[in-house]
């Protein structure tokens, strides 16, 4: 699915096709929102939570590459590692 089929599907669509069959990446928080993102075959989208209402207010892939930085400092790396064929613990 490119970026383009996954823009056409409802919010409702979106959101339960990256629950079912996206991985998990991380969450931060933004002006109140809580925001999850995950990798969805290539894709990486973000579910826009609002806890004030219990609302899910956007499912949307990032607008840019760099916003994955805003995930990068709660990603441990070595746990990422850990079992990796080509990983030593010298």
């Amino acid at each position: 699915m490119n970026q383009a089929d996954f823009l056409r599907l409802s919010i409702n669509e979106r959101a339960d096709i990256t629950w079912s069959e996206g991985e998990f990446i991380g969450s931060r928080e933004y002006y109140g929102f809580k925001l999850s993102l995950y990798v969805l075959k290539g894709l990486y989208v973000e579910i826009w939570y609002f806890p004030t209402t219990n609302r899910i207010e956007k499912v949307e892939p990032l607008a840019d590459i760099k916003d994955l930085n805003h995930y990068l400092k709660d990603i441990d790396i070595k746990k990422l590692m850990d079992g990796y064929p080509y990983s030593r613990n010298d």
